[in-house]
């Protein structure tokens, strides 16, 4: 018997990078496995069943394409690390980073509220940047220390509590995504992360899959640092 089978993960963010590597672990657990994101093409391709919806504008659609589903696990991974400079942020640059890293997180899990079964485990992806003052993307790291914040808030809201649904963070570090992947980014965890490299996404997709089993039943509010040591040590 699979940790997963006769379970429905649903997996926002996820037609590549850690999203698609939890979609592969989840669905070798014997998961019915959904994957969302804005690219219908790149959905497409991942071979899973999936429902095409640009978050960043709510999750109404979301709920929508998953009528008449029951979700066991709900991955909230999407997000873009796409912060303009400092100084160069406008209006209109402040609202897309929000919505796309904050604003997403939390209409996905209010609106497909209803579709969660009892007990259902949500997880949130975050990032470490909110750890430490980084010489970059203040933005996005106020955005998920935001969503760190959600992670802990939903825990504890009653009606999670009284249907035993859980909802802990993940806050990742260096991952070799497609959007993040550069040569720059390798050499710059080399010389900063303790283990000196970056993590790959099938690693760093791993913790979602021991969140999303029997393994964390006891866990909620919590947080999952997947950063090679980079704020731990």
């Amino acid at each position: 018997m699979t940790t997963l089978s006769d379970k429905t993960a649903v997996i926002t963010g996820g037609s590549s990078g850690i999203g698609l590597a939890a979609a592969r672990l989840f669905a070798d657990e014997g998961a019915t496995v959904v994957v969302v994101g804005r690219d219908e093409d790149r959905l497409r391709h991942t071979g899973f069943d999936y429902v095409v919806a640009d978050l960043s504008h709510g999750a109404a659609d979301l709920a929508s394409g998953l009528a008449g589903r029951t979700i066991d696990v709900l991955f909230c991974n999407a997000g873009a690390s796409n912060a303009p400079e400092v100084f160069d942020t406008d209006e209109s640059g402040f609202d897309a980073v929000i919505d796309v890293n904050l604003k997403s997180v939390f209409f996905t899990v209010t609106e497909c509220f209803d579709l969660l079964a009892d007990g259902a485990s949500v997880i949130l992806t975050s990032s470490v940047g909110f750890h430490r003052g980084f010489n970059s993307d203040p933005l996005y790291s106020a955005a998920k220390a935001g969503v760190r914040t959600l992670g802990r808030g939903f825990a504890a809201q009653p009606e999670f509590l009284r249907r035993r649904i859980r909802v802990n963070t993940i806050s990742y570090g260096a991952v070799a995504t497609p959007m993040t992947d550069h040569p720059m980014l390798h050499e710059w965890a080399v010389s900063n992360v303790p283990m000196g490299r970056v993590a790959d996404p099938a690693e760093a997709a791993a913790p979602a899959l021991f969140l999303a089993g029997a393994g964390s039943t006891y866990m909620t509010g919590s947080e999952i640092a997947v950063d090679g040591g980079l704020t731990q040590l």
